[in-house]
């Protein structure tokens, strides 16, 4: 089955005008390194993604290693020249400006263009926090390891929490390489702040007097919902089909807000932090934990900047990619020609009423035999991956598939099989059987 998808998806791309890959690499519990690719391609009037390939690494990691098994598996199977895209994390043997990867990929791809994951630019840009917003985060790492950490300590927990008909019986642990954890974990915490007095007073832990401390515990409601609002940025990012126009789109908001409540913050107004306006209620907070937000948004703000800066915003001139009918002379950096044929196509009413009833993509490959120059453009615009999503979504499945009764598995057809959305061709498939005939 894995061979006949692999078949089909090959011959899939190679009809396909471009490609663009996203890749990551990662270890199994067998501690062997494993380099997953995924494809974005044209087939069928449409944009699809699959998985390319799985490449076991035998030896190093390096830039060297990783490209040359990729152009191992390219060797026979598909052309560089065709491949617009190529999205990595921010690991030096990725994105290495003479010999990483993504330098390697842009000598046999010259329209190639490089991405750094949107998400973990994010996640990068929401890591820098004060130092006396860290103590308290250290002080709840503290406790969720103290309580998780002992076999009884969890049970008088789980025990403390079903008297007091909680919502919750045990506590999330942080990791820093799982994206959504570190606001869970806040979150979790607070709204069981007081089944956890309980239990550290009872084993006479100095951590019990914080759940006591009006001033950190407003410290930690703020955290939390500042975690939990990065959160709703980071899912918001996350999914398949993504185009880099639209994850700009919702990073451009985020700054914004930042600005936003950085303003209302210096004003005294906390509304738009639930939790940390539940706990305030009608108080108003020290002008010292006003500053502490007020910095710590700014801080955030200009890290945000810095990760995704405005001079390489993606939407820059390409406002006519994404709704080429409202397009005024003059706005975008295009070819005289090209802007004639964007006004044709602004004034054409047919047009119009495929881009009101179809995707983006699916829109551009209809304009793409009339208008090539343009459809060209906005199509290689569109294709690169955003992210590196399709990767570690891969890597949580064969997580789950490879486990430590089954660690001589190779999960490379298995993984296929998982993640493809190409259905095998049965009747093929059988035919090259026999059958087995009854006695």
């Amino acid at each position: 089955m894995a061979e006949d998808i692999e078949n089909q998806l090959l011959g899939r791309i190679v009809k396909s005008p471009w490609f663009s890959i996203q890749c990551d690499e990662s270890t199994d519990i067998e501690n062997k390194a494993v380099l997953l690719v995924f494809v974005r391609y044209l087939h069928a009037e449409d944009v699809h993604e699959d998985m390319l390939c799985a490449l076991l690494l035998q030896k190093n990691t390096t830039a060297t290693e990783l490209f040359k098994s990729l152009n191992d598996y390219f060797a026979s199977k598909l052309n560089w020249s065709f491949c617009v895209g190529v999205c990595t994390d921010d690991a030096a043997v990725m994105v290495g400006r003479l010999t990483g990867l993504t330098a390697r990929i842009k000598e046999v791809a010259p329209e190639c263009e490089a991405t750094h994951c949107v998400i973990h630019r994010e996640m990068l840009a929401s890591r820098k926090i004060s130092p006396e917003l860290h103590s308290v985060f250290d002080d709840v790492v503290k406790i969720i390891n103290l309580v998780k950490a002992h076999a009884l300590n969890t049970r008088l927990f789980e025990q403390i929490c079903e008297d007091m008909d909680a919502e919750h019986k045990c506590l999330l642990l942080h990791t820093e390489v799982r994206w959504l954890s570190r606001g869970k974990s806040l979150n979790r915490v607070f709204e069981l702040r007081e089944p956890l007095r309980r239990v550290l007073s009872e084993k006479h832990s100095d951590l019990a007097n914080k759940f006591i401390d009006d001033k950190w515990v407003i410290k930690l409601a703020y955290l939390c919902d500042i975690f939990n609002l990065l959160n709703e940025l980071n899912l918001s990012l996350q999914g398949k089909m993504t185009t880099v126009l639209k994850l700009a789109d919702k990073v451009a908001a985020f700054k914004d807000k930042l600005k936003l409540w950085e303003q209302r913050v210096n004003k005294g107004v906390f509304d738009m932090f639930q939790t940390l306006a539940e706990t305030l209620k009608d108080n108003e907070p020290e002008q010292a934990f006003s500053d502490l937000v007020s910095s710590h948004l700014q801080v955030m703000l200009l890290e945000f900047k810095r990760y995704f800066p405005s001079a390489k915003d993606p939407r820059s001139a390409k406002k006519w990619i994404r709704n080429p009918f409202v397009f005024k002379s003059g706005e975008s950096i295009l070819r005289v020609r090209q802007e004639d044929q964007l006004l044709d196509i602004a004034n054409d009413g047919c047009l119009k009423c495929v881009f009101e009833t179809t995707t983006l993509p699916v829109f551009w490959m209809k304009v793409l035999p009339e208008y090539p120059d343009l459809a060209i453009n906005a199509l290689k615009t569109l294709l690169p991956f955003p992210t590196s999503y399709l990767c570690e979504s891969g890597f949580s499945v064969m997580a789950a598939t490879k486990t430590k009764p089954r660690n001589r598995l190779d999960v490379k057809d298995t993984l296929r099989v998982s993640l493809s959305s190409i259905t095998p061709r049965w009747e093929r498939l059988v035919e090259a059987k026999q059958a087995q005939c009854s006695h």
